[in-house]
């Protein structure tokens, strides 16, 4: 199954510690998910704060799209289910967490295998 945020915001991209990494927020309101993403600054060049994006968000490949901003595969590492659906992941070795409120049950099966693939659109 496939989870799909359509009205999500860049809420920030602020600076980390590390050099040249970067930390972008994106949350949806309708959907009551927030996603933090760390990411090189050399691929945040696409991403600015306030834009409007689409994220989708399956354990399946999936076409990329000419407009996707970005595009990656991760690695589940672990989720906690109760009311909220948290969701601790990596991407090339960088954190990606996922939180989604209420989850619906094909949400939440979207997180149980390994893999996961990533869409900003």
């Amino acid at each position: 199954m496939v989870v799909r945020l359509t009205k999500t915001i860049i809420e920030s991209i602020d600076d980390t510690d590390t050099k040249r990494l970067k930390l972008i927020r994106i949350v949806s309101k309708d959907e009551g998910a927030v996603i933090t993403l760390e990411l090189p600054e050399v691929l945040c060049e696409t991403l600015k704060a306030n834009d409007a994006v689409a994220v989708t968000m399956d354990k399946k490949e999936m076409k990329k799209g000419e407009k996707s901003k970005l595009y990656m595969e991760g690695k589940v590492f672990r989720t906690s289910e109760g009311d909220d659906l948290n969701v601790i992941a990596t991407a090339g070795g960088l954190r990606l967490t996922v939180s989604i409120s209420k989850p619906t049950a094909a949400q939440k099966t979207t997180f149980d295998t390994d893999k996961l693939f990533f869409v900003i659109q």
